[in-house]
């Protein structure tokens, strides 16, 4: 079972002064799967999604990527270790272009020597995998736009676009489809799909559409105030009257 594990997580808490946002959590992320993390407003979705990608620092517990203890590197370490990830707010470089956007990750990631930008056309192996990336995105022909003039969810796109540069072998998204239209949303559940088969990347989002997460997921995880209340399939959690409970309503398909 340990070989077919990409992240383990052992009894995480982070607390801010002396309120705990994350208490105790203890959960395991298979390789090859799409694995949703959900709760109600407040619950530490996200503060757990940080703590993990090396924004904050944990009180307590361990973090372990691909077997490797990665619980107090900072996020350039991680990221570079095959974890990739996008933000809850889109996170790109607005004033350049789309290409522009990817191929700064991709000299980050190889560490090329050179001034960002000038005489790109010298490094054709950069720009060969940029236009790679953008073309699984379905981007290519808006290589050369200015990424603040995208639609908001070519802008997410384009994130995505740069976690893959780093080579990912997982990828974790903050609410991937927050503040997207039905169609945006339809789209981006689609792409994150294709990805999944086409490249055997591990994907692991939090996200606050429950139809979405019903339609992607493999396996979810529930936090509730901090702790774990629950883990499973989607049929599971669908039917599980703890976690009906927690969403007040007693509906998970809002």
């Amino acid at each position: 079972m340990e070989d077919k594990v990409i992240l383990s997580i052992e009894n995480l808490s982070k607390a801010f002064g002396k309120f705990y946002a994350i208490k105790k959590v203890s959960l395991q992320v298979s390789k090859g799967e799409i694995t949703a993390l959900i709760g109600p407003n407040g619950a530490g979705k996200t503060t757990f999604y940080n703590v993990v990608t090396g924004k904050y620092k944990p009180t307590s517990g361990r973090i372990l990527f691909m077997g490797r203890e990665i619980t107090n590197l900072p996020a350039h370490k991680i990221a570079r270790l095959g974890l990739g990830r996008s933000f809850q707010i889109t996170n790109i470089f607005l004033e350049n272009t789309v290409e522009e956007n990817i191929l700064a990750a991709l000299v980050s990631y190889h560490r090329k020597g050179l001034s960002l930008f000038k005489g790109m056309n010298r490094y054709k192996d950069l720009l060969e995998e940029a236009h790679s990336i953008l073309e699984m995105l379905g981007l290519k022909d808006k290589a050369q736009e200015t990424a603040k003039n995208l639609a908001y969810g070519d802008k997410r796109l384009v994130e995505i676009g740069i976690a893959m540069a780093v080579h990912p072998k997982m990828i974790m998204l903050d609410e991937p489809t927050a503040g997207m239209t039905p169609e945006e949303t339809e789209r981006m559940v689609s792409m994150i799909q294709t990805l999944f088969q086409e490249t055997g990347i591990t994907f692991f989002l939090t996200e606050h559409d429950m139809k979405v997460v019903f339609s992607i997921a493999h396996r979810i995880f529930v936090l509730h105030q901090g702790s774990l209340l629950a883990q499973g399939t989607p049929e599971e959690i669908r039917n599980n009257p703890k976690v009906k409970e927690a969403y007040l309503g007693g509906s998970l398909d809002a």
